[in-house]
């Protein structure tokens, strides 16, 4: 006859517990996943299934109890999959923002879309890049390397007393923004380029022909000038994708190994 004790069902809970709290709480904030048009039944189930498979090959993990170190540690597995599903988020945002510095040299800052990820009005040309980006992190398989990555935390935060975070690795964190604020200039700067030499171009025509009305001729050399030069640069999203991804893991690890 099988006879469960308290202590192999706590075991049993916590294999399920811990890894669905990482997950939902990486899910929340992770590219797609944390999209406001993916519904909330949808991303706890993705949850359940995740946690379904990483609670028998994470490892040893503490059981779920009734005490106050159960109520720290899931303060702290939550903290853990938010930072996973940030570190990846807020490094794909390099796109929006390179699409929201090349749309105002082009004259689209006044343009706003609602986006989907975010549910909030963004520029257009940041939408186009955010929603670019996304779809080429999904085409690439990044959402498969965040749950490889969620699995590999187990290794290297485990769920235990005393384990966590350190604030080193939130330092790290903190401190890619520099870093991602250089990529965004860096991906944008081909058409911020195009538009600055479109400027000194219609600044010598003004001067040559003060007669000629810039302000209404300029706006649509602006525009298809700056359209012309984003589809030229199309062929190289791709590859600045798969390095931002490549970014985001090691972001990742460096926020969980603390630096």
């Amino acid at each position: 006859m099988l006879a469960l004790t308290d202590g192999d069902i706590a075991h049993w809970l916590g294999l399920l517990v811990w890894p669905l709290l990482r997950g939902l709480a990486l899910f929340a904030f992770a590219p797609a996943f944390g999209s406001s048009a993916v519904p909330a039944p949808v991303k706890v189930a993705l949850g359940l299934a995740v946690a379904a498979v990483i609670g028998g090959v994470a490892g040893p993990m503490a059981p779920l109890d009734l005490s106050w170190q159960t109520v720290a540690l899931v303060f702290e597995q939550i903290l853990v999959g938010a930072a996973i599903g940030f570190a990846m988020r807020v490094t794909l945002s390099v796109m929006a923002f390179a699409g929201d510095l090349s749309g105002l040299q082009m004259g689209f800052g006044f343009a706003t879309l609602l986006d989907p990820q975010v549910g909030v009005p963004m520029p257009a040309m940041a939408d186009f890049f955010d929603l670019l980006g996304t779809v080429l992190f999904l085409a690439i398989g990044g959402h498969l390397l965040l749950i490889a990555a969620l699995v590999k935390s187990f290794q290297i935060v485990p769920v235990a007393a005393t384990v966590g975070i350190v604030p080193a690795g939130w330092g790290a964190l903190a401190a890619s923004g520099a870093a991602l604020f250089q990529l965004g200039i860096i991906l944008a700067l081909p058409v911020v380029a195009v538009m600055l030499a479109i400027n000194i171009a219609m600044a010598v025509v003004s001067r040559v022909a003060p007669q000629l009305n810039i302000m209404s001729v300029g706006f649509a050399v602006f525009l298809w000038t700056g359209i012309a030069a984003t589809a030229l640069l199309m062929p190289f999203v791709t590859p600045t994708v798969e390095h931002l991804v490549d970014v985001g893991l090691r972001l990742i690890e460096a926020t969980l190994r603390g630096g």
